[in-house]
């Protein structure tokens, strides 16, 4: 702060910032061909998105590998795991493969059953 005559003004002289917070952290995915997944490829430093989209073409695609990226400021993607998700509410194994695993067998049973107690 400077004082002038009496009176107190701030001091219009920002403190400079430092380099490191300058460029930010970008994750990479990319994907090969249109109907492919994403996958995360690697990640970059830059200063803003464009410069980021630039260095990740540069890097991860100048071989041909995709034709696809996205490119993701690392502070924006949010993560979680399993252990904080709660747990499901009922029971829906009906929903998966292995619950119809013996559906042919009970099936057999079943008849055989109805057919015994026909006679």
């Amino acid at each position: 702060m400077k004082t002038t005559g009496g009176s107190v003004r701030r001091s219009t002289i920002r403190p400079r910032r430092r380099p490191e917070s300058l460029v930010e952290i970008y994750e990479v995915f990319r994907r090969s061909g249109h109907k492919q997944p994403f996958e995360h490829c690697g990640s970059v430093t830059a200063p803003d998105v464009g410069m980021a989209t630039v260095m990740a073409k540069e890097c991860f695609t100048r071989r041909g590998e995709g034709r696809h990226l996205w490119v993701i400021r690392r502070a924006d993607i949010h993560t979680w795991s399993d252990d904080s998700l709660p747990d499901p509410a009922a029971d829906k194994s009906y929903r998966f493969a292995h619950a119809y695993r013996d559906v042919v067998k009970k099936r057999a049973l079943a008849r055989s059953r109805a057919q015994a107690d026909a006679r």
